[in-house]
C-alpha cells in the first residue's frame, strides 16, 4: 500500500555561509546519497519542502535561511566546566574532549544533549551547546537521485527504529559524520545535514 510519505535519496554539497564566509560543510556522493523519509520530521522541514516535488535527475541549489535552519548562535549557550567533569577513574578523558569534538552530556532532568568542545585548558572545558550550524544559511547543491512513494514497511521500520531508541536519536552528532539509528529503508541514513536533530 502506497502512503503519501516519499522515499528521498539525493546527492549533496553543503555550503555553510556565516558572517560572510562560505565553508563547504559536507558532501554526499549518487554512490552514497542522503536518504529519507518526507512527513516524518526526520528532516530540516525547509529542506524537504524545497525537494518533496523534484523529480529523479532534478538538480537543485537553494539556500536556507538560518532562522529556517538551525537558528541564530546564541553565547548563552558557551559554558565553563571544570575538568573534573570529564574524568574517569580520575583520568582526565582526553580520548572525547578536545576541541571541535561532539560529545553527548546530561541536562539537570537526565536528558541527554549534544555539545561541541570549544576551549580546552589545564583548568577548565568550554563547551557550547549551539547547533554546529547555528548562525549560518545553509546553501545545497546536488541532484535528486530516487524519489518515490514510501512503502508500509519503509515507515514501520523508521518508527520501529524510533521506538528501539527511545524516541530517536535527537541529532546526528552534530550532523557532522554521525549516525541517525538506520532509519531508512536502505539501512544508511547518509548522515547528511537534511536531517534537522
Amino acid at each position: 500500500m502506497e502512503t503519501t510519505n516519499k522515499y528521498m535519496r539525493v546527492s549533496y554539497t553543503l555550503y555553510a555561509h556565516r558572517d560572510g564566509v562560505c565553508e563547504e560543510w559536507e558532501k554526499t556522493t549518487r554512490e552514497q546519497p542522503f536518504a529519507f523519509l518526507t512527513g516524518v520530521g526526520y528532516t530540516l522541514d525547509a529542506f524537504e519542502e524545497r525537494l518533496k516535488d523534484m523529480k529523479k535527475g532534478d538538480t537543485f541549489d537553494f539556500t536556507i535561511p538560518c532562522n529556517e535552519a538551525y537558528g541564530e548562535h546564541y553565547e548563552e549557550l558557551l559554558q565553563d566546566f571544570d575538568r573534573e567533569v570529564f574524568t574517569i577513574a580520575g583520568k582526565f578523558d582526553a580520548v572525547h574532549i578536545y576541541e571541535g569534538n561532539v560529545v553527548q552530556m546530561m541536562r539537570e532532568d537526565g536528558s541527554p544533549i549534544l555539545g561541541t568542545v570549544k576551549v580546552v585548558t589545564p583548568k577548565k572545558v568550554t563547551m557550547d551547546f549551539n547547533h554546529p550550524l547555528a548562525g549560518c544559511d545553509l546553501q545545497f547543491v546536488g541532484t535528486v537521485v530516487e524519489n518515490r512513494p514510501a512503502k508500509e514497511s519503509e515507515l514501520k521500520k523508521y518508527y520501529d527504529s524510533l521506538r528501539e531508541q527511545q524516541g530517536g536519536c535527537g541529532c546526528c552528532s552534530g550532523c557532522n559524520g554521525g549516525s541517525c539509528g538506520d532509519g531508512c529503508s536502505d539501512g544508511n541514513c547518509g548522515d547528511g545535514c537534511g536531517c534537522g536533530h
